[in-house]
């Protein structure tokens, strides 16, 4: 396989940001270029680069503009791509809704894009797993850190692309050249290595406020274990998933934010509800450098052509559907949090979302005019939320749910529907939820998922796993007369087709999915 060639090369290339993130000390580095292999990771400053460049990877357009923005959301029935107004329509509209319709192929290089970012942070990962296991001068401490952080992020790695491609090819070793053309294990195999990563990851990171504050916003001992139980709610091993979930949930270092709105602000960047960000900030370094800060928000901010201010324009691609707005309990408060509405004073100016195909515009990943780069709009300080708390305890929820704890799965539940009620001003809303058969308390956490974590990029992969996605994007299909959503196959449309050029220089070892 062509990206396993990276492990055997005899120089690494790290590319490390100076605007990692939005914060000092691990954020701020100077790039190191071409080290070699067999004398780096000797000092700690070589070894914390190093982990600072698996880091990178994660930043780059290519590991996020499929799975959050264009999978995620755009290919379930909580948002759409935007209209002819957008300018991405010129060179991202086609792979895009080949993908939205599910009528991908293996060619399509916005869906191909994820393969090579993911297996060049397994490469690194791995390769940084071997040298500091034998590295002898760093303290236990920091040496335990650093492992754990590289086997987080080969985990996290992995679970990007478990997700979106399907059983993978295992790499848990510096490949020799007789193992370069590996072929994918099962699926349960590939899942046992990401939760031995995950494992190993939790038993050496340091809990949140154990960290110094120079590395806010690294991987913890939470991050490991809500990774985990994600890993398992993903294969429906409730007990599992339950008993890693909890671990997070009385470990006493996270809590829900008093207002919803605040979790998605600059201000509140890696706060008390946060587990794990992407860390982003503006770099100054020009469009789409590996180092730049976050292009999601671009992607999703409105094409407005009456705008005279340039820099203010996005592309549009990330559009809440009417399906979604109505999805939302009268009053909810969070829908306000989530979706601007057409001709809505919002930041200063009055909204038309003229490039908008449902006349809705997302306000998450929204940055204010005023924190914006004026000189590049990829370069957006905005963290991408992977993990945060509320998404725990709901997962924990359903757990709970799953093994007959109904009496928790309701008090998790109303955690989540609890702090979305007292930020309401209106009398009745959100009652909290008294269900208690199992089937239909079910339905209603995978209700309190859709609205809590909306246009988060959680959508489809959370109806996939709950073995609906076909149901509910054939029902969306009918319900609007849509394309997206009909073309929907069983057994096939759940994952995205392996890259060509990976199943052909494989020489037959690399299978494609089945279906394309």
């Amino acid at each position: 396989m062509k990206t396993k060639h990276r492990i055997l090369l005899p120089a690494m290339l790290f590319i490390l940001a100076s605007g990692l993130g939005s914060c000092s000390g691990f954020l701020d580095k100077d790039p190191l270029v071409e080290s070699a292999a067999e004398t780096y990771y000797s000092t700690e400053g070589e070894i914390n680069d190093a982990i600072i460049g698996i880091y990178s990877i994660t930043q780059n357009e290519g590991f996020q503009l499929a799975p959050f923005l264009l999978i995620g959301d755009d290919c379930s029935d909580d948002s759409d791509l935007g209209n002819s107004n957008s300018e991405a329509f010129s060179w991202l509209g086609s792979p895009a809704q080949q993908m939205q319709r599910f009528e991908t192929t293996p060619t399509n290089w916005v869906s191909n894009a994820l393969w090579s970012q993911g297996f060049r942070g397994i490469t690194w990962a791995t390769k940084a797993i071997e040298r500091i296991s034998e590295n002898q001068t760093v303290t236990d401490g920091r040496k335990n850190q650093f492992l754990g952080e590289a086997y987080y992020l080969r985990a996290f790695n992995y679970f990007f692309l478990t997700r979106q491609y399907g059983r993978m090819p295992v790499i848990d070793h510096v490949l020799t050249y007789e193992e370069y053309y590996m072929p994918r294990v099962s699926i349960e195999d590939t899942w046992t290595h990401i939760e031995n990563d995950l494992k190993n990851a939790a038993d050496m990171l340091p809990e949140k406020d154990r960290m110094a504050a120079t590395d806010l916003g690294r991987a913890t001992k939470g991050a490991a274990n809500a990774l985990l139980g994600k890993a398992y709610v993903y294969q429906r091993k409730w007990q599992e998933a339950y008993d890693a979930l909890s671990k997070v949930a009385t470990s006493g270092q996270y809590s829900l934010e008093p207002q919803y709105a605040d979790i998605f602000t600059l201000e509140h960047e890696n706060g008390i509800e946060s587990i794990y960000e992407i860390q982003h900030s503006i770099s100054g370094t020009g469009w789409a450098d590996s180092n730049e800060g976050s292009i999601l928000s671009f992607y999703e901010h409105d094409a407005d052509p009456e705008d005279m201010v340039k820099w203010h324009n996005g592309w549009s691609m990330h559009c809440p559907t009417a399906d979604f707005v109505n999805a939302f309990e009268p009053g909810d408060p969070r829908l306000a949090a989530t979706v601007i509405f057409p001709d809505e004073f919002f930041d200063g100016r009055i909204h038309k979302n003229v490039a908008s195909s449902t006349g809705y515009q997302p306000k998450k990943w929204y940055i204010p005019y005023d924190r914006r780069s004026q000189i590049d709009q990829s370069d957006c300080p905005k963290n991408i939320i992977f993990m945060r708390y509320a998404d725990v305890l709901l997962m924990l929820a359903e757990a709970a749910n799953e093994i007959g704890k109904t009496a928790e799965a309701l008090a998790y539940l109303e955690q989540v529907r609890g702090r979305a009620r007292a930020n309401s001003t209106e009398a009745g809303v959100l009652p909290e939820i008294k269900e208690t058969g199992k089937d239909a308390l079910r339905a209603l956490i995978w209700q309190e998922r859709r609205v809590e974590l909306g246009c988060e990029g959680q959508r489809f992969w959370d109806i996939v796993r709950q073995g609906r996605a076909g149901q509910v994007m054939k029902a969306y299909a009918a319900k609007y007369n849509s394309i997206k959503g009909s073309n929907f196959v069983e057994g096939k449309s759940e994952v995205f087709p392996i890259p060509d050029a990976q199943v052909t220089i494989s020489n037959g070892t690399m299978e494609q999915n089945p279906g394309y």
